[in-house]
């Protein structure tokens, strides 16, 4: 029973409901338009017949006096031309009463039907209808039509044709029966055949709740076939894959975000143990003796300072990293990046810290930046210089590329792998010649500039060839 209360057949049944309710329209005009037709083709046919018969008589009497011929065609001989043998003739004069008849000869005992006075009047006054139809004594049905009797321009009465509407009734019993048998041969060939083409139109939401259950259970790469023929179903299953698109491609984003803040956490973390194992190891020995000299006190708390400044510069920097990461857009001014990087250097003193320096600068060039953000990716790439490439010179300059501006660093040092490049701007991530600790750093210098400039609508890239330098190049747009 549930089968019948699918979509498929719901459709299938007011498809049917509405095609019987059009053959059922469409037959009764048929036979009311058939009907009107068959009766006045012969209602035509009579007054064919009587204008023949009319004309024929007069013509035959020409020679008799007017009143002899208006007496001559009251009478019976005059009905009695009008019948035939189907054909019932009646002579009415002006005030509707009956003359004279003639039955048709096939009907010669009955007697002819007849329509109230107030038809024969109204047919001499105005016009006649084009057919009547009357009921005989014996309950049969007859088809009536009027002819006036006119002599010169005045009325003297009225012919009346009649004909049994028995044919006629057979005629139109047949087209019934025919347009009965008809409308239940199509619908029984609808029914048939709806079944088909309405799950043929639906396969595709049959294979849009398939695909959905295999997305719900997880298996977001599932998509449905498009239909060739672009119509609502078709429009619905571009638009269905183009959600399952979204899903997967929402789900694939999340999986990565979980990943990263996996990798993140688990990175934090072990860069967060180090020093807090340190500071314990430290607490722990001085806990257990009794007696701490003064020397080894201060060796002791000098070396927790350095732990805890260390993990206070790593907890710093992983603010940073999600304050930029965040999507919260930084607090920007126009900036002379020459201007700006002159002084982000002055105050850094490379050439105290053993590093060749040099500065080529672009005058003019504008930015919109935040200061205290755009000084850390200079504080930053140049630390990271002097981290990788110890004593190495590093050229600086700002130019503008592109309709871009760009800070450059390019430094003389050893270079950086071709393995290590890809991955230098990652959180946490440290080449191999950085992996020990004890160079400082937390891996997360070049990963807060990459945040920054990202935050600021700009990209940075790096380029290098092992044994020939490091370049660095931060491209952030111009200030309108």
């Amino acid at each position: 029973m549930s089968r019948f209360r699918s979509l498929r057949w719901r459709l299938t049944f007011v498809y049917l409901g509405l095609l019987a309710v059009l053959l059922l329209a469409a037959g009764v005009a048929q036979y009311f338009a058939a009907r009107e037709v068959l009766f006045r083709t012969n209602a035509d046919v009579l007054v064919s017949e009587y204008n023949a018969v009319f004309n024929a008589f007069r013509r035959q009497n020409s020679t008799r006096p007017a009143a002899a011929l208006r007496a001559l065609i009251l009478s019976q001989a005059f009905s009695l031309e009008l019948s035939s043998r189907r054909t019932a003739a009646t002579i009415v004069d002006v005030n509707g009463g009956w003359v004279t008849s003639s039955p048709a000869t096939l009907f010669a005992t009955q007697d002819p039907p007849s329509l109230t006075t107030q038809e024969y009047r109204n047919a001499v006054l105005h016009s006649p209808r084009p057919y009547y139809v009357a009921t005989a004594a014996d309950g049969s049905n007859y088809l009536v039509v009027l002819n006036v009797i006119r002599n010169g321009t005045r009325p003297i009465g009225l012919a009346q044709l009649a004909i049994p509407t028995s044919e006629i009734d057979q005629t139109l019993r047949l087209d019934r029966e025919v347009a009965i048998v008809g409308s239940l041969l199509v619908l029984l060939l609808a029914l048939l055949l709806s079944p088909l083409i309405v799950g043929r139109a639906l396969r595709p939401l049959q294979q849009m709740s398939t695909t959905a259950g295999a997305l719900a259970a997880g298996d977001y790469k599932q998509r449905v076939s498009v239909p060739k023929t672009r119509d609502e179903i078709g429009t619905l299953a571009v638009a269905f894959n183009q959600m399952a698109a979204g899903i997967d491609q929402a789900f694939e984003v999340r999986r990565q975000s979980e990943e990263q803040m996996r990798h993140f956490v688990a990175d934090a973390s072990h860069e967060l143990r180090t020093p807090l194992t340190s500071i314990a190891g430290y607490i722990d020995v001085l806990g257990r003796r009794e007696v701490v000299d003064a020397e080894t006190l201060q060796a002791s708390l000098a070396a927790m300072q350095q732990e805890s400044t260390r993990m206070t510069r790593l907890v710093n920097d992983l603010l940073t990293l999600t304050r930029f990461e965040s999507g919260k857009a930084p607090s920007r001014q126009p900036l002379q990046l020459d201007q700006f990087v002159n002084q982000a250097l002055d105050e850094l003193s490379l050439r105290d810290k053993g590093a060749l320096e040099s500065r080529d600068f672009q005058p003019g060039v504008t930015v919109k930046a935040d200061p205290e953000a755009l000084k850390q990716v200079v504080t930053n790439l140049a630390q990271n210089a002097l981290k990788y490439a110890p004593g190495a010179e590093q050229r600086w300059s700002v130019f503008t590329a592109d309709g871009r501006a760009a800070i450059r660093l390019q430094d003389t040092g050893p270079g950086i792998s071709r393995q290590d490049l890809p991955h230098i701007f990652e959180r946490f991530y440290r080449g191999e010649k950085a992996r020990d600790r004890s160079m400082g750093g937390s891996g997360l210098g070049l990963a807060i500039a990459r945040s920054i400039v990202e935050a600021h609508q700009g990209t940075i890239e790096a380029a290098s060839e092992p044994g020939q330098g490091a370049t660095f190049t931060a491209w952030l747009p111009l200030a309108a």
